[in-house]
Formats: structure tokens, sequence, C-alpha cells
């Protein structure tokens, strides 16, 4: 049980890690949007769907760890999870969503518009919702164990 909590916290905090670096980006792209414009004449949207993809990826990282440092403590660990497992299905909802509104690459498609259409932006789309995909396989089978073992 103990192995599954350290990888519970391993795997938050890699989650975690990835959804801050989302927010930074995000962030020093949208700070230097004026820069890129008159250097490289590339438009910079802001994209509220991004920002709401970020924050719930970052959110059910956070509350994995959570999750594994309450249950170690014998804290009330059943609501990390579950909002864990609920902002994880919103993070493959925006993703399914706003793929089948603006295609594959729809992050860069959000951010710099016609420029999105590159092929290593649709496979870091489609990584990225496969990697969603198994994180919250990953929290069903915690919610699972949790069900079976009270």
């Amino acid at each position: 049980m103990k192995t599954v909590l350290y990888l519970a916290l391993i795997i938050g905090v890699l989650w975690s890690t990835f959804g801050l670096v989302m927010l930074i980006g995000y962030s020093l792209l949208s700070y230097a949007s004026p820069f890129l414009n008159d250097i490289l004449n590339v438009t910079v949207k802001s994209s509220r769907w991004f920002l709401a993809f970020a924050l719930s990826f970052l959110a059910s990282g956070m509350c994995i760890c959570l999750y594994s440092l309450a249950k170690a403590n014998g804290d009330n660990h059943v609501v990390f999870l579950s909002f864990a497992f609920s902002s994880s299905a919103l993070s493959i909802a925006i993703q399914i969503y706003r793929m089948v509104v603006s295609g594959i690459g729809w992050f860069a498609h959000d951010l710099l518009g016609s420029y999105g259409e590159i092929g290593l932006v649709k496979l870091v789309s489609v990584g990225l919702l496969a990697l969603s995909l198994i994180f919250f396989s990953f929290q069903f089978s915690l919610i699972r164990m949790e069900r079976y073992s009270s």
C-alpha cells in the first residue's frame, strides 16, 4: 500500500510540475506577445480554454499529491482524490471539445492562429490527451482501490 502512495506522490509532483510549466509558458507567451508581433509578425492571442486546461491539469496533480499525504497521515483523503478525478475529467473534456472544434493542434491554434497547423503540435496535442487518459485511469484505479479497501 505504501508503494502506491509513493507512486501517487511522484506522479502527482510530475503532473503538477507539468501543469505549472504550462501556466508559466502561457504567461510568458502572453507577456511577450507584443515583442513577438514586432519581431516575427506573429499575433499571440489569449486563450481561456488553454488557461482552464492548464489550471485543471495543475489542480489534478496537486490533489493527487495531497491525497497521498492525507492518506499517509490518516486524514480525510477521499476529498482530494475525488477533486483530482473531477479536475482530470474536466481537463480531458476540454481537450476533446477543443480538438473537435479547432482541430487536433487546438492549443496552438487557439494561441497562434494559423501557425498552429504544424505536425509537431498535433503530435504534442495527441500525446497530452494520451497522458491525460492514462492519468485519469490511474486515478480511477485509486478510487476503486479506496472503495474496496474500506
